[in-house]
């Protein structure tokens, strides 16, 4: 079949190398423009998609606006059989979705009609979804609600983040395509409409969204910090190393005391701890990380980034500065 490809980051490189490697025909790859990337980075950079397709010699079209009428009659003169897009991170228009002659079809990293939206990985993880995947669906207006067309499902491993369930679902996204675009080659695809009563949303999480709320229960705090590994990250301000009894002192503090963490890694471990404490208090201290008391429990803090640090284990950042039982993370600076 003719198709036309249209992704931008690394989550869809997969699923474009699988398909150029396929007996279908790409017309073309449809990416984002360039952009810089990074804090100190000014110079724009082309995306993952981008940078494959011109590696495999496939003609690509990049706009901020794939409804613009130019890019449309661009695309319709082209006559794709199907258009599949993959993380493109535009809406389409209904100009747009009527270009294909046979559909316009996404794969989204959820098990629909969960976590529509731009970040169903992170909101998977933050939820504690023990299972999530990967859905083919037939594109509409409105976002992610179209009629599902199949789903790979895999199980989330306790301690995984989402930059890792990321990868591996980008990874399992390539063979469920195969199959759709083999089931509209043979006229055998099925349609199911989603359940709009179990519909859930996974919105775009920016870098104030990360704070850590630790008057929660240690699991879902635990769960908080690796949905948001890497991107964007959850963080918290260190308080004091004072002892555990000046507590109720701290949010009186400076904020030139309070410095900034980000966490990135944590693990849930038996705990004795007694409600007794208050939630971010800093109670255990040693080579195994940093234990840190929440609302019900408490999480061991193994890997993180100083403020204006570089990234490292609990333990490296230990050797080389003091923090003591009674300090305390809070949620504001």
């Amino acid at each position: 079949m003719n198709i036309i490809f249209m992704g931008t980051p690394t989550f869809a490189v997969p699923s474009l190398r699988t398909l150029a490697g396929s007996h279908h025909n790409i017309l073309a790859v449809v990416a984002q423009p360039d952009r810089p990337k990074g804090r100190h980075l000014h110079h724009p950079l082309p995306p993952p998609v981008k940078e494959l397709a011109q590696e495999l010699g496939l003609r690509v079209i990049q706009t901020p606006n794939v409804n613009h009428p130019d890019i449309v009659r661009e695309l319709r003169v082209l006559a794709p059989d199907i258009i599949v897009v993959v993380a493109f991170g535009q809406r389409l228009s209904k100009e747009f979705l009527d270009i294909p002659g046979l559909a316009c079809i996404n794969l989204h990293a959820s098990l629909l009609p969960k976590y529509r939206g731009a970040a169903p990985i992170n909101w998977a993880i933050i939820k504690g979804e023990e299972v999530t995947g990967v859905t083919a669906l037939k594109v509409i207006e409105k976002m992610d609600a179209g009629d599902i067309i199949a789903q790979e499902s895999v199980e989330v491993m306790p301690e995984e983040t989402a930059g890792e369930l990321e990868d591996r679902l980008s990874k399992l996204a390539p063979g469920l395509l195969m199959r759709v675009l083999e089931a509209y080659e043979l006229s055998s695809v099925h349609y199911q409409p989603q359940r709009e009563e179990l519909v859930t949303l996974a919105p775009k999480l920016e870098k104030h969204h990360g704070i850590i709320n630790w008057a929660q229960e240690a699991k879902r705090v635990h769960d908080f910090i690796r949905g948001m590994n890497p991107r964007p990250g959850a963080y918290s301000f260190l308080a004091s190393s004072a002892p555990s009894e000046r507590w109720m002192a701290l949010a009186s503090e400076d904020s030139h005391t309070k410095k900034r963490f980000t966490i990135l890694r944590t693990q849930l471990r038996p705990s004795n701890h007694k409600k007794t404490e208050r939630p971010g208090t800093i109670l255990t201290v040693s080579q195994e990380g940093i234990e840190v008391a929440t609302q019900e429990g408490s999480i061991w803090i193994t890997l993180l980034q100083p403020e204006g640090g570089r990234i490292m284990t609990a333990a490296e950042y230990l050797r080389g500065h003091k923090l003591h039982p009674g300090g305390c993370f809070v949620s504001e600076a």
